[in-house]
C-alpha cells in the first residue's frame, strides 16, 4: 500500500497565518546566545552589543553556558560525535557554501534541471528532496552565528540578503534509528551528528554544482544557515510542521534533520503535501507527554510571529540538553510516525495520512501496542560510561 502524499494549493500552515510574519534576527536564538559565552566572552563587543539591546536573555544565558554541555556522558566516545561537528565547521565557511557561478550559463528548462538536481542530490546520500519558493519570511535578517567570527564566516551582525534567490530544494537526512532508540542517551549525539554532517556534504555538493551551471546557489547547512529550515521544507512538500516543533514526514516521521540549497536557477516546483499531521498532532500529544522538561506544549496552537503553532518552550528544551550532555531526542523517536520503512509501518503511515476519527484510535492502537517509550541500551560499539 503506497500512495503519494495529498498535493495542496498552499502549506497546510497557511490557514494559521494571523499576522504579518516578520524576519527571525538569527542572533536571537539560543545557539547563538550560546555562542556570545562560548566563542565571544563577556567583554567582547558582539556580548556587550546583543545584552544591552536585550537585557532579559542575559540571566537564562549565563545559566545555560554554566551547565556541563553535550557530550559529558559518552567519555572516550565522546570523540566520535566531536569528530563529525569538527568537519561540519571546515565545510561550514563562506568558501564552501557560496562562491561565483561561472561565466556562462547552461541553457536547461526548469522541468530536466529539477530532475537532474533532485537525482543529484539522492545520488549524494539525501533521503528526501524536494524543491519550492524560497519565501523572504524564512530568511534570518541578521547573522548569529559565526563560530566566534571564524576566518571564512560572515561576520556577527552582518545583514544577510538572499533576495537574488527565489528557489529553494529542501533536503531530509535521515536519522540512524537505532542509535535515536537510545534516547535520551548519549548514542542520541550521534545520530543528529550524522544527519547534519550529512546535510552538509550534500549541500554543499549540490550549490557547487548548480554554480558550474552558470547560477547562484547557496548551501545552508549547522553553523551557516540564512534560512529556517523547516518552513521552508513545509513549502517544498517535503512534511508538515509538527507539534513537537520539529518537520513531520510520512517516510521517516520526525527522525531526520534538515539543509537546504537556495538558488536563482529556474527549477520546477513540488507542490506543498498534506499528510494528515495537523489533525493527527492536534489529538495526539504522545512527544508531549514524552518530554521530560515540559518543553512541548499539550494544549492548542498559539500566535507567534504571525502564525498560529504549537510552540516549544525552547528555552526549557535547551537547558535539558546541556544539564542531560545530549539533545533528548525523546519527542522524535516517541512519535508514532517514526518507525522503521517495514511493509507494516508505511501501511500505517499511509492509514494516518488520511484525517478522520482513527486518527485518535491509532494513537490509543500505539500506546497500547508500544508502552510508554524506553531507551534502549548503548550500541556494542559504544562505551557505557559512568559520570
Amino acid at each position: 500500500m503506497s500512495r503519494k502524499a495529498r498535493a495542496t494549493n498552499l502549506p497546510t500552515y497557511q490557514p494559521d497565518v494571523v499576522g504579518a510574519i516578520r524576519r527571525w534576527d538569527e542572533r536571537d536564538i539560543l545557539f547563538a546566545r550560546h555562542d556570545l559565552f562560548r566563542y565571544f566572552g563577556a567583554g567582547s563587543p558582539e556580548y556587550q552589543a546583543y545584552y544591552q539591546v536585550h537585557p532579559e536573555h542575559l540571566e537564562y544565558d549565563a545559566k545555560i553556558a554554566a551547565l556541563p554541555g553535550l557530550g559529558r556522558t559518552g567519555g572516550m566516545d565522546a570523540a566520535m560525535f566531536e569528530a563529525q561537528f569538527a568537519a561540519i565547521k571546515q565545510i561550514g565557511g563562506e568558501a564552501f557554501v557560496d562562491g561565483e557561478p561561472a561565466a556562462s550559463k547552461s541553457e536547461i528548462s526548469p522541468e530536466r534541471a529539477a530532475r537532474k538536481v533532485k537525482a543529484l542530490a539522492r545520488l549524494l546520500g539525501a533521503d528526501l528532496v524536494k524543491i519550492g519558493p524560497l519565501r523572504q519570511e524564512w530568511v534570518y535578517s541578521h547573522v548569529g552565528r559565526s563560530i566566534g567570527n571564524k576566518e571564512g564566516y560572515p561576520r556577527w551582525g552582518t545583514p544577510i540578503d538572499l533576495r537574488r534567490h527565489s528557489h529553494a530544494i529542501a533536503l531530509g537526512l535521515a536519522m540512524n534509528l537505532e542509535l535515536l532508540r537510545s534516547a535520551p542517551d548519549f548514542p542520541v549525539l550521534l545520530a543528529t551528528a550524522r544527519g547534519y554532517a550529512s546535510g552538509a556534504w550534500v549541500s554543499v555538493q549540490l550549490a557547487q554544482y548548480i554554480r558550474l551551471l552558470g547560477y547562484s546557489a547557496r548551501a545552508h547547512h549547522l553553523n551557516n544557515y540564512q534560512v529556517l529550515c523547516v518552513p521552508v521544507a513545509v513549502d517544498c512538500g517535503l512534511g508538515e510542521l509538527s507539534r513537537a516543533g520539529y518537520l513531520l514526514t510520512k517516510e521517516f516521521g520526525l527522525g531526520l534533520r534538515l539543509a537546504v540549497v537556495t538558488t536563482d536557477m529556474p527549477l520546477a516546483h513540488d507542490a506543498p503535501i498534506d499528510i494528515g499531521g495537523q489533525s493527527y498532532c492536534n489529538s495526539c500529544r504522545i512527544c508531549a507527554q514524552a518530554c521530560p522538561i515540559g518543553a512541548i506544549s499539550a494544549g492548542d496552537k498559539v500566535e507567534f510571529n504571525g502564525v498560529k503553532k504549537w510552540k516549544l518552550d525552547e528555552e526549557k528544551c535547551y537547558r535539558y540538553w546541556l544539564a542531560a550532555g545530549t539533545d533528548c531526542g525523546l519527542c522524535m523517536v516517541s512519535c508514532p510516525w517514526t518507525k522503521p520503512r517495514t511493509w507494516f509501518h508505511r501501511t500505517m503511515a499511509e492509514l494516518a495520512a488520511v484525517p478522520g476519527p482513527h486518527q485518535s484510535l491509532m494513537t490509543q492502537a500505539h500506546k497500547l501496542l508500544y508502552g510508554k517509550f524506553r531507551g534502549a541500551p548503548r550500541p556494542g560499539f559504544i562505551d557505557h560510561y559512568e559520570l
